[in-house]
């Protein structure tokens, strides 16, 4: 399987096998500028990439299979899913914190209503 990429930093392609990359004997650094990947980035990539090479190695008993991925469309999921993140940590914050005042509430709630019955017991005591 061969990979095709574009660096984003001088716009020159190059190929590099992807049993190159994942053995090790294949850096992911454009021939022209000499930009790398972050190394923990490669190893992510070579791990999913090895891992995919799996599932279309048990898929091929019944499939064939030819994709492109285009970097462009998964960039739009990722916004996608951080947006989703985002929202979900903003839920969950708005939600504690409505708890705890409810739960503030109510305590104070219950010390005033002893505090009242105190001052309505001492003012009886008064009266007499």
């Amino acid at each position: 399987m061969t990979l095709d990429f574009t660096c984003q930093k001088c716009e020159g392609t190059f190929e590099i096998d992807a049993q190159d990359l994942v053995d090790g004997s294949e850096k992911l650094e454009c021939p022209h500028c000499n930009t790398r990947a972050p190394a923990n980035v490669v190893d992510d990539f070579v791990a999913a990439l090895t891992e995919m090479r799996a599932q279309v190695a048990a898929l091929s008993k019944r499939f064939s299979l030819s994709t492109t991925l285009e970097s462009e469309d998964l960039a739009e999921l990722d916004a996608d899913e951080d947006e989703d993140d985002d929202d979900d940590d903003e839920d969950d914050v708005d939600e504690d914190d409505e708890d705890d005042e409810d739960d503030d509430d109510d305590d104070d709630d219950e010390d005033l209503d002893e505090d009242d019955e105190d001052l309505e017991d001492e003012d009886e005591d008064e009266k007499r």
